[in-house]
């Protein structure tokens, strides 16, 4: 079963996240807040993807992404976003490998969020 963490400084928002990727057979690592996820980063959970709020107080999506990257931890990422400057994040990522497509606007289309989700793991169905 694949494993996804669900990072969102909102609760409500991880919950229904949660609630969603459970229902379609995912494995949830939850992380209110940017602290919380470089937490379960530097531990050795396995992870097979990321959902990620960009715009976090005190530590946000790129301070999570920067953890990552200097732990070397290999899997996708998925960005949610709710401000209208996703473009700002992504000229940001794409030395990273990030491509508009890996942004996702909120509110999430849930059926949008699985499908991308099926995509990032390479999920046929």
């Amino acid at each position: 079963m694949y494993k996804i963490l669900v990072v969102d400084d909102e609760e409500a928002i991880v919950d229904i996240l949660e609630k969603f990727l459970v229902m379609n057979g995912f494995e949830v690592i939850r992380a209110v807040g940017g602290e919380e996820a470089i937490k379960i980063l530097e531990s050795d959970v396995k992870i097979d993807l990321m959902v990620l709020d960009m715009k976090m107080p005190k530590v946000n999506g790129m301070d999570v992404i920067c953890r990552k990257e200097s732990l070397n931890k290999k899997f996708p990422i998925l960005l949610l976003t709710g401000s209208i400057d996703a473009q700002k994040y992504l000229e940001r990522l794409q030395s990273s490998g990030f491509r508009e497509d890996d942004i996702i606007s909120k509110p999430v289309d849930l059926p949008v969020l699985l499908s991308k989700v099926k995509g990032k793991l390479r999920i046929t169905q």
